[in-house]
């Protein structure tokens, strides 16, 4: 049957045709997790860097500029009177007086002919002779000329130290880059150095002791005994009970949250409960290390198939990698078939 002239059949979209809205959310689904984890990258090294990597740098470049600097008292020098100036600190440099009076004698010699080149022979000669005032001592202007070449114009180096801490940098080590190379391998070999001290019985005393005096200060004890034992949970080798990933029915029966097992319960609230309770971290997403800790029962726990690992990357991802279970052995076969990765999922994104 024809259509009547001038009407027009409603547009439909083809079987197969994508709206934009889909294809955009396609490419937000790929594009999001690499930048999300590079950013988290970024963050985590940036913490590094300011928190590890800086401060071991710092602590080498002062080691290194207390051992090589040059610096002498003011006293014996004397003001370039007649002497031409130089770069960075016009006049405002000094002399030994022997110094001063071979280049003014130098200068006399040198006719309306030669002024000139005399004048920037003795410059050049001063570069190597002249020294800098910073507070009460002095430091050869060569020293400082190369110290407040790498700094730049603006900024000028205050103290000795810190002309010969900027020297370190780039005179020892060419650039900062390799500086905090250095840093990086020394804080690597530091730690591991730890590690190995503390597993000898000298090692685990010392750290028993250090620990004693740290929790017996007010207020920084109670924080380090709360850090410590955050971080041994995580990091250090526990009794397997204490690494248990359960779930408990929280904030009220029919819904469960994660949680990780931390320790024995409290024996007041074990009395008061009449049976065993044990110490729970119900984690906050994304993150996992911060959350609610409390005593439940242990009857009322539901042990899960999961990895601390895995219940982490649960947590961090707000549930969207729930970790698959142990796949049974088929019957038929006798193989194990290989689980799913993290997240997979058999059905398409969209």
């Amino acid at each position: 049957m024809s259509q009547p002239s001038g009407s027009a059949l409603p547009s439909t979209p083809a079987p197969n045709q994508v709206s934009a809205t889909r294809i955009f959310l396609r490419g937000l689904a790929i594009s999001l997790p690499p930048i999300l984890t590079l950013l988290i990258l970024f963050w985590i090294l940036h913490g590094i860097n300011d928190f590890i990597v800086q401060p071991i740098s710092w602590t080498v470049r002062s080691c290194i500029a207390q051992a090589v600097e040059k610096s002498r008292p003011l006293e014996g020098l004397v003001a370039p009177d007649g002497l031409p100036g130089l770069m960075f600190k016009e006049r405002s440099y000094r002399l030994l007086p022997e110094d001063r009076t071979i280049l003014l004698e130098r200068l006399a010699q040198a006719n309306e002919s030669t002024r000139e080149g005399v004048t920037d022979e003795v410059r050049r000669r001063l570069e190597d002779l002249a020294f800098v005032p910073l507070d009460k001592r002095a430091v050869p202007y060569a020293d400082y000329r190369d110290a407040v070449k790498s700094l730049g114009s603006v900024t000028k180096p205050l103290d000795v130290i810190g002309v010969y801490r900027e020297l370190a940098a780039t005179r020892y080590f060419q650039s900062l880059f390799h500086l905090s190379a250095v840093a990086v391998v020394i804080s690597i070999v530091m730690v591991y150095s730890i590690g190995r001290f503390v597993t000898h019985r000298l090692g685990a005393w010392f750290v028993m002791r250090v620990g004693s005096f740290v929790t017996g200060v007010p207020l920084v004890g109670a924080i380090y005994i709360a850090v410590k034992h955050v971080t041994d949970f995580f990091l250090a080798e526990k009794d397997p009970k204490f690494r248990r990933v359960v779930a408990v029915e929280y904030p009220r029966p029919g819904i469960w949250s994660l949680a990780f097992v931390t320790g024995n319960g409290m024996s007041e609230c074990v009395r008061a409960a009449g049976e065993p309770l044990v110490n729970v971290l119900i984690p906050s997403a994304p993150i996992p290390f911060a959350g609610y800790t409390m005593n439940v029962k242990r009857s009322e726990l539901l042990d899960l198939d999961m990895s601390l690992d895995q219940a982490i990357q649960y947590v961090m991802s707000c549930g969207v990698i729930v970790p698959t279970p142990t796949p049974p052995m088929n019957a038929k076969s006798g193989i194990t078939e290989p689980p799913a990765l993290p997240g997979q999922s058999t059905q398409p994104a969209f």
